[in-house]
């Protein structure tokens, strides 16, 4: 038995280190990332947790659309509906639009972008295929809002169907040319350079 031990401990290495780089973006870990990003980070991780309790008692994958993608939390008790889930339900990063003092979350068919400085997925033309999963199957569900400027400065978070947090950087996509020379933040929506992120609704 003691013959297995070795190759065992190498694949735990190595699932470790992919974990570990899943979290980075084009190629290596990020080394250092701010205060607000990390809190960003355990604010999506939060949700995802709060959207697996939820799909397994209804038994399906989330499927509202933009904010009440992950409002439904509050609205279905899952979380309850007070000033903690409130603040864990948008970016607390610098640069990101508060949202209005009289946002109410349990109102699912009243909330609008402007909600959240998250933007959520757009399960109406965008449905998840599976939730959760990972592998060639992973997708994304949320990231920061930055149509109205950026949420972090020069940093984007994007939560995956597969509990990982990717942090995307404006300076790597700029010297790789995946966003526009001129790109000042990096959008998410539609109207994104960067196909992934074109499943999302932003303000």
């Amino acid at each position: 038995m003691r013959r297995h031990a070795v190759p065992i401990g190498v694949a735990v290495l190595a699932l470790g280190l992919i974990w570990w780089t899943r979290d980075a973006d084009d190629g290596g870990p990020v080394v250092e990332l701010d205060t607000d990003v990390l809190d960003c980070r355990d604010n999506l991780l939060a949700i995802y947790d709060g959207l697996r309790v939820l799909s397994e008692r209804e038994g399906q994958p989330p499927n509202n659309t933009g904010v009440a993608f992950f409002a439904e939390l509050v609205s279905s008790g899952v979380w309850a509906n007070d000033a903690e889930s409130a603040g864990r339900l948008t970016c607390p990063g610098p640069g990101a639009l508060p949202a209005p003092a009289e946002t109410d979350y349990t109102d699912l068919p009243g909330l609008t972008p402007r909600s959240s400085a998250y933007a959520g997925r757009d399960s109406l033309n965008h449905p998840l295929s599976k939730f959760p999963s990972g592998g060639p199957e992973v997708e994304v569900l949320i990231a920061c809002d930055n149509a109205a400027g950026s949420n972090h400065e020069g940093a984007l978070n994007v939560l995956y169907s597969d509990r990982t947090v990717r942090t995307f950087e404006l300076e790597k996509l700029l010297a790789a040319e995946r966003v526009p020379a001129e790109s000042d933040r990096i959008l998410v929506g539609p109207d994104s350079p960067l196909e992934e992120l074109r499943v999302l609704l932003a303000d």
